[in-house]
């Protein structure tokens, strides 16, 4: 289950352009190919020691995704601990047993109605805070993204290159 909420991640955070954005980097100081690749191996390393972000690693969660609840509420339910309620309320009310009757009737349909209610919800519920979920670990990423590429940036300008 973790596995497939951190591979569901990964798909959101590399289809995210924010994510995806790769530096330019131009030599402005006339310097060699091979030097752009010595100071870029040397910059990664620095951003990615200074910032604790890895560009190579694949993504990974920071907290687990929410995991679906036992099913709640119901028809059968709601209508039991409605009838319970109803009855009880009914009896104390009118202290016969026919105020006890209706309240058991009544307390059943009310309950009923509130535990199919109960349970029709709770999906929305589940897919709502999954998304929530998804949202915060793609900001977390795209921040630590940010953080690491700006340290980047700084390595390799501080070196004679234009970066953008």
């Amino acid at each position: 289950m973790v596995r497939q909420a951190v591979l569901l991640a990964a798909a959101i955070l590399i289809a995210s352009p924010v994510a995806a954005q790769e530096q330019i980097i131009y030599p402005a100081q006339g310097q060699s190919p091979e030097q752009l690749e010595q100071d870029r191996f040397q910059c990664y390393t620095w951003a990615r020691d200074s910032s604790g972000f890895d560009p190579m690693a694949p993504p990974v969660t920071q907290t687990a995704p929410p995991q679906p609840g036992a099913k709640q509420g119901g028809t059968l339910e709601g209508a039991g601990v409605g009838a319970l309620a109803g009855g009880a309320i009914g009896g104390i009310a009118t202290g016969s047993r026919k105020g006890l009757g209706r309240g058991l009737a009544a307390g059943a349909v009310t309950g009923g109605i509130l535990g199919t209610v109960r349970r029709d919800q709770q999906p929305s519920q589940e897919q709502q805070a999954r998304q929530q979920w998804e949202q915060q670990e793609t900001a977390r990423y795209v921040q630590a993204r940010d953080t690491y590429n700006r340290a980047f940036a700084a390595c390799m300008e501080g070196r004679g290159y234009t970066v953008r």
